[in-house]
């Protein structure tokens, strides 16, 4: 070896070790030395291989300067090495100049500039015969590939270079191959293949492990153990690597975004994620793609913590760099955000624009995406929902055994999370109604204006006036059944019939016959034949209440009914074509249902295109005066009465778990006890008492009647009775001052000694 060259080959052997600081200072030598001789040797011959030693100095130096965080210069350097290194009628050369120049373009964003430098790389080093230099290219190329979204060509790349062993590559060159080739299969939704290339990296030959090459490899398995939602095994990883033998900024910084993104992942306060962000962005000398990951999370945090128009200005600034540089992957992230934070008018765009970018380049946002589309209107919708299904079994398909509950739980989540956040961008845009709403609303008898029971009322107004199909759920007693006849009157087909039925409350195999009929004979007792409810409710709609709790196999007739438009009568041979709109309700969480296996996932997408939650009385306390009042207007024994302020006001003191129904229940019950008709605090008190009593006794023994009375007379006597001790007690505590006792009760004290008259 001569003194001449020692430099160059000290330099590159740093280089391969992942030593970057020292590599650096051996290239600045190295171009040093190979400068001063240039031009020496009159032999045509020598002097080329110097000129090809000058390229080498000065691609060493740039990609040495990239990794030691000191690229400004990189890009000059890449530059020259080409012009030298073809000058000197080198293709081994000009390729890895031509793949250095690419290289800094990608580590500053610009994807498809890089993309142009690594094809001209691939050309010449296939040219120049040598395999070790076109693994090297092809590696790269293939990386930037995937980056752009061409999935298919970077997948063959990948299936090449993995089939060459890679014992005899210097370590760094090989970790490279193996991390290129994980993170396009990562990326690609392609768990399984990404963990099992990693987990060669540690079958590879190593006297002496650099921590720069290797936090190549822990990164990429960070990334994907976060897309599988393995939030532990990630932060465990994490925690076992040693930091501090982190040297560059770009690796530290890095870190601090895999930190903060963990935190926001396992629901850590949003300014403590902003912090760990701040923190990394402080780094100088970051490149374009690891300031937008940290810019990503600084997003992601803002949204959750409500601050949506920040958090919509970053993602929209983000989008921007990442067209620029042509990342599709990341331009699908920063669309995501935007439509999850952005107005609601924007959201369908935006999640098209999402998932044509995602479409190959990015599983995760892809599946998202889908999600998000699933309710929109057809043909979108119907597509999204079949995408859907297929995507998530393929995701699943794809991931190591060990983690596939943990990536279908993730995925799940997502979906009901996506789901949640449509229906409130709904509401909010479209909470406003016209008075043809309102008066069909208040002609079903559904009473109130709280926001969220008009944001309900909103919803099923516009689904109704649509194609798509309907889900009302919201807890027992909520009134679902008010709304989906709403739902029907505000519809086309408000002047056909309207019928419903409770799927809870009819034994399973009498439950076909009444929905699809039944012919003469065709069960004991089937002395004539009847049309069933699909057939009476022609041109109009069905209300299947409680439809969760459908057997396994009514649920396959059902959607067979749904998907052909045709019933057949039990016993019957032949199939009647039928036109009727089917809204559906529910108390039950048919998504966790689909997700347990007990409803089906393709019926819950017919039924569910849009879902609607109905509150219950505890959301909108604000309404209880009003619906009160149209309880009591409804019936002709209780029309006249009305309550006093006290029993206005105890009204909200109470959690109603009944909903509408309890509270209409303890009116009536409340209209009885009382003489007059005015229903006060004590009668009203008495009544919930009534309702809480029957309730308890219905949990301790299913069936059992409550209240013994048999006549409306011995009620009443058991009412005074119970007004009388409540009265007793009151008075006794007020050390026998009525006037106290009357206060404390909400009650006048001329109540008070009708009270104790009686």
């Amino acid at each position: 070896m001569t003194p001449r060259n020692g430099a160059l080959v000290q330099a590159r052997e740093a280089f391969d070790a992942g030593d970057f600081a020292r590599a650096r200072a051996l290239a600045e030598e190295a171009v040093r030395v190979s400068d001063s001789v240039r031009g020496r040797s009159a032999d045509g011959g020598r002097a080329r291989s110097e000129e090809s030693s000058r390229a080498e100095a000065r691609r060493l130096l740039a990609l040495a300067l990239l990794y030691d965080d000191k690229g400004d210069d990189a890009e000059r350097l890449a530059e020259e090495a080409i012009r030298i290194a073809r000058a000197a009628g080198s293709k081994r050369e000009t390729a890895l100049a031509e793949l250095a120049l690419a290289e800094v373009l990608r580590a500053r964003g610009d994807y498809v500039a890089g993309l142009k430098h690594a094809a001209r790389a691939r050309q010449l080093a296939e040219r120049s015969g040598d395999a070790r230099t076109g693994a090297a290219v092809l590696s790269d190329y293939a990386l930037l590939l995937s980056r752009v979204g061409d999935d298919e060509r970077a997948r063959e790349a990948f299936d090449i270079l993995l089939a060459m062993p890679l014992e005899g590559v210097p370590r760094v060159r090989a970790l490279r191959v193996l991390y290129n080739a994980a993170m396009a299969h990562r990326a690609a939704g392609r768990f399984d293949l990404a963990l099992r290339i990693l987990d060669r990296a540690d079958e590879l030959p190593s006297p002496r492990r650099a921590a720069a090459s290797e936090w190549m490899i822990t990164s990429a398995r960070l990334l994907t153990l976060i897309d599988l939602g393995a939030y532990d095994d990630a932060r465990a990883l994490l925690d076992g690597f040693d930091e501090d033998e982190l040297k560059s900024g770009w690796q530290r910084a890095q870190a601090l975004a895999f930190r903060a993104g963990l935190a926001l992942a396992t629901g850590a306060r949003g300014e403590t994620v902003e912090a760990i962000v701040d923190e990394g962005l402080a780094i100088e000398g970051l490149e374009p793609p690891l300031r937008f990951a940290l810019e990503r999370i600084r997003a992601l945090s803002l949204m959750q913590r409500g601050r949506l128009l920040e958090a919509e200005r970053v993602a929209i600034g983000l989008t921007a760099g990442a067209a620029k540089g042509g990342t599709r992957a990341h331009a699908a992230q920063a669309l995501a955000i935007a439509a999850r934070a952005g107005s609601p008018d924007a959201w369908l765009l935006r999640w098209l624009g999402a998932l044509a970018c995602a479409t190959g380049s990015a599983a995760r946002i892809e599946h998202e995406a889908y999600a998000a589309l699933v309710t929109e209107p057809e043909p979108i919708g119907q597509l999204a929902r079949n995408s859907l299904v297929m995507l998530r079994a393929r995701l699943v398909d794809r991931t190591p055994p060990e983690y596939r509950k943990t990536l279908l739980r993730t995925l799940r989540q997502v979906e009901q999370r996506t789901a949640a956040l449509r229906q409130t961008k709904r509401a909010e845009t479209e909470i406003a109604v016209g008075d043809e709403v309102i008066q069909a609303k208040d002609e079903v008898g559904i009473a109130g204006e709280s926001p969220a029971l008009m944001k309900a009322v909103a919803t099923v107004a516009r689904a109704a006036k649509s194609t798509a199909s309907l889900v009302l759920t919201g807890e027992t007693g909520s009134g679902k059944e008010l709304f989906a006849r709403f739902g029907h009157q505000i519809s086309p087909r408000g002047r056909a019939p309207f019928v419903a039925i409770n799927c809870a409350a009819i034994p399973q195999p009498l439950l076909e016959a009444e929905l699809f009929g039944h012919e003469r004979g065709a069960f004991t007792g089937a002395e004539r034949s009847r049309r069933g409810l699909f057939v009476e409710a022609e041109g109009g709609t069905l209300f299947l209440d409680e439809v969760g709790e459908m057997s396994a196999a009514m649920q396959a007739k059902l959607l067979r009914v749904l998907e052909d438009g045709e019933v057949r009568a039990v016993g019957g041979t032949k199939s009647r074509v039928v036109d009727v709109r089917v809204i559906a309700a529910t108390h039950r969480d048919l998504s966790q249902m689909v997700s347990e296996g007990t409803f089906r996932e393709d019926l819950y997408y017919r039924l569910a295109a849009i879902t609607v939650r109905v509150p219950s009385l505890r959301e909108r306390p604000e309404d209880l005066p009003a619906i009160a009042r149209a309880l009591l207007a409804r019936e002709a024994a209780t029309k006249d009465h009305r309550l006093d302020v006290p029993a206005m006001t105890l009204l909200s003191e109470h959690a109603w778990p009944g909903n509408v129904r309890e509270l209409a229940n303890v009116l009536r019950v409340a209209a009885t006890m009382v003489e007059g008709l005015v229903i006060g605090h004590s009668e009203l008190a008495a009544a919930i008492g009534s309702s809480l009593a029957a309730t308890r006794g219905g949990a301790r023994a299913s069936g059992a009647a409550v209240v013994k009375e048999t006549s409306l007379a011995a009620l009443r006597a058991r009412h005074r009775a119970e007004l009388r001790e409540l009265v007793g007690r009151a008075v006794a505590g007020a050390d026998g001052n009525k006037r106290k006792a009357a206060r404390s009760l909400g009650v006048s004290r001329q109540g008070l000694y009708r009270v104790l008259g009686s």
